[in-house]
């Protein structure tokens, strides 16, 4: 029966129970955090972490309220982090429930809520998780054991009491006592090793039905005993954030770079969004694949430049407002916030200085918020991050070793020829895969079936697909149009521009089987009298798509050189490809270029990832950034922008739209401007 206003006036209590109750049922599962996740609009923040430990002495001694509300009242941050525990296991605050450090004078942690209670923002602690030195001291048996049977000192276990005893309450003890907005756990999947515990042996022949537990990479069962041991993390990051969630639902909760490149199979814990803090040092390169890889996760995320940096052991010092700029620059660029670490001095006092250069910083990044924050990427050529292949290959459990290397040496030699580039694992592109012009495998050798089947898909649509690898023969012949040939594999050069280029590892022979030869492998640097005598790299056309193919390992090479002719060969193979929607930028290999979009309107994040003077590895430091000079952007449009123009820096800009691409001549570019094209 249809409900209306003069039934209800008629209806029972009974009858309205009936309606009402179903419906209030419904409500109850709709999560209630979804509309109050407050980092969906968070776009700058500031981190604060000391680590306390057992020799601190004045812990909070000058942290009053009016000093705090001063230097936070000088950059306006959206949120802030503040120091709970650290790695070496003892608190900050006077907690009751675990090791607070001997060194505390005053509740650090009590002034920080109230300062930002009053301000409107939310307080967020720095906690850290898996790595627990003083919990181990005072409890050997929640060690986690190497496989020579000798304990961890630092590294928890994952099947001991430490989260249910200890972690887990001290979490809900803070909650409760300082009502905090959010916790970014530390130490967690970077800090975590293989357990060969007796609970981790037993559990494991329970799950699997393996009898024998193996000890080291070469023994049977080893990458089951690796995935065993990853699948206990998220249990154990399941746990706390539930618990946490049940307490207080509000509490965001992240672990920090769980579900970036060195994580990632897809999201399975309940974290709230993702995080991460990327090196001291060079910290914009690590920024510039994470950022790409994180976005396209699905969940509001953020990542952090340390505010300081060391350089051959001499000292931390606290880096230039153009070198932190430039470092946040890429994050930014990728639709995400942005935080900033810094250490207060040990009595709590937070630097003057620092803060005003914090707050010329965040200055910077407010003035591109508008053009940036929550954009999303207009696809362009799509990097496989195979979580198959890399887990293959990484340092158990969640570091990378170098099987992160082929996949960014992609990312960074298809930025510097001029493209947009996202970074997908196997599932995020079976579903986007359609969407993207161009499709990069770079030497993943354990692709599923199930993707290498959707790659031909795509090919054969119609799609633009490079693969890279020693492998590509074998394992994608009829794709690339090439079988393996007899003989064995070899490098040495490969002809690039009107020279040549030194390639390190092998390049597989071939025969051509419907492909053509784009470059020959050389023996030495003549190319037209130094060939071996087999294709370096091959095109192929595949239904209505193409196919090219680098038959050797070119990504992980350039990842670990980035000579200027390797990256000229890889831009040559891409082109032969002629796939069609590609904005281009045309000019200094070092601009960085991503396509993004809001609201109808394109907005191209363009960055000078260049510096004056030169870095060394004696010399980190970004002193300053020098314009860029003149440029070019081609931008495929079906009809005529309403309006192209540079924000937030202006900028004179000539521009023209014929036979539907977009010319746009850009006369500079200081660190980062935003491209802005109405249409």
């Amino acid at each position: 029966m249809k409900f209306s206003p003069v039934n209800a006036v008629v209806t029972t209590v009974k009858t309205l129970f009936s309606i009402l109750i179903p419906f209030c049922a419904v409500l109850a599962c709709i999560p209630a955090r979804a509309a109050e996740n407050w980092h969906e609009d968070a776009f700058f923040g500031l981190h604060y972490d000391l680590h306390p430990g057992a020799t601190d002495t004045e812990l909070g001694r000058e942290t009053t309220y009016e000093h705090i509300r001063a230097m936070l009242d000088k950059v306006k941050p959206d949120f802030v982090q503040y120091d709970c525990k650290g790695h070496p296991g003892y608190a900050g605050y006077p907690t009751k429930v675990g090791s607070p450090s001997p060194g505390i004078v005053n509740d650090a942690l009590k002034v920080w809520r109230e300062v930002t209670r009053d301000m409107g923002i939310p307080l967020s602690i720095h906690y850290s998780g898996v790595w627990d030195t003083r919990a181990i001291e005072l409890h050997p048996e929640w060690a986690r054991i190497n496989a020579n049977g000798t304990p961890d000192p630092n590294y928890t276990s994952r099947l001991s009491a430490y989260a249910e005893e200890l972690l887990i309450p001290q979490l809900l003890e803070v909650v409760r006592e300082y009502d905090i907005d959010g916790m970014w756990i530390d130490g967690e999947n970077w800090a975590s090793r293989p357990d060969w515990s007796d609970a981790c042996k037993a559990l494991f022949k329970e799950r699997t039905g393996i009898e024998t537990v193996p000890m080291k990479a070469d023994e049977p069962h080893w990458h089951e005993w690796l995935a065993f041991q990853r699948d206990l993390f998220t249990e154990h990051v399941t746990r706390y954030t539930e618990a946490v969630h049940a307490l207080k639902p509000t509490c965001m909760v992240t672990s920090n770079w769980m579900y970036s490149v060195r994580q990632p199979e897809e999201p399975a814990a309940p974290i709230d969004y993702l995080s991460g803090d990327f090196d001291p040092s060079f910290g914009a390169e690590r920024a510039m694949a994470e950022a790409r890889f994180i976005s396209s996760r699905g969940k509001p995320w953020d990542l952090m430049a340390w505010s300081f940096l060391q350089t051959n052991n001499q000292g931390w010092t606290t880096k230039t407002a153009a070198h932190l700029c430039q470092e946040l620059s890429t994050v930014m660029a990728q639709g995400g916030a942005v935080f900033i670490y810094d250490n207060p001095q040990r009595s709590g006092r937070l630097t003057a200085w620092h803060q005003d250069l914090l707050a010329e910083v965040a200055r910077f990044c407010r003035a591109r918020q508008p053009y940036c924050h929550k954009t999303q990427s207009v696809p362009q050529v799509a990097v496989l991050h195979s979580e198959s292949s890399y887990y293959q290959y990484n340092d158990p459990l969640f570091n990378f070793g170098q099987a992160n290397h082929p996949m960014e040496g992609a990312l960074f030699a298809l930025l510097e020829n001029g493209y947009s580039v996202d970074i997908l694992n196997e599932a995020t592109l079976m579903k986007k895969l359609a969407d993207y012009p161009i499709v990069v495998v770079p030497e993943a050798e354990h692709v599923p079936d199930a993707v290498k089947t959707a790659l031909a898909d795509y090919a054969r649509g119609g799609g633009r697909l490079l693969l890279s690898g020693v492998h590509v023969a074998e394992q994608f012949g009829e794709l690339a149009g090439v079988a393996k040939a007899e003989g064995t594999p070899a490098g040495g050069w490969l002809p690039a521009g009107n020279g040549a280029v030194k390639v390190a590892g092998d390049y597989q022979p071939t025969t051509l089987q419907g492909a053509e030869a784009l470059a020959p492998v050389l023996f030495q640097q003549e190319p037209e009298l130094n060939q071996r005598g087999f294709a370096a790299a091959t095109l192929n056309r595949y239904g209505e798509g193409l196919v090219a193919a680098i038959h050797g390992p070119i990504f992980r090479n350039y990842y670990q050189c980035r000579y200027p002719l390797m990256r000229r060969f890889i831009g040559d193979t891409a082109d032969a490809l002629a796939a069609p929607g590609l904005a281009r930028v045309h000019g200094p290999w070092f601009i960085e270029m991503a396509a993004r979009s809001k609201d109808n309107t394109l907005y191209l994040q363009l960055i000078n990832r260049s510096v004056s003077g030169y870095l060394s590895p004696n010399r980190h430091m970004v002193e300053h950034v020098p314009d860029a000079g003149a440029f070019t952007v081609t931008v495929p449009l079906p009809e005529r922008p309403k309006r192209c123009y540079l924000a937030p820096d202006p900028a004179g800009i000539e521009w023209t739209w014929k036979d539907g691409v977009l010319t746009v001549s850009i006369s500079g570019l200081h660190i980062y401007n935003v491209l802005i094209i109405e249409r």
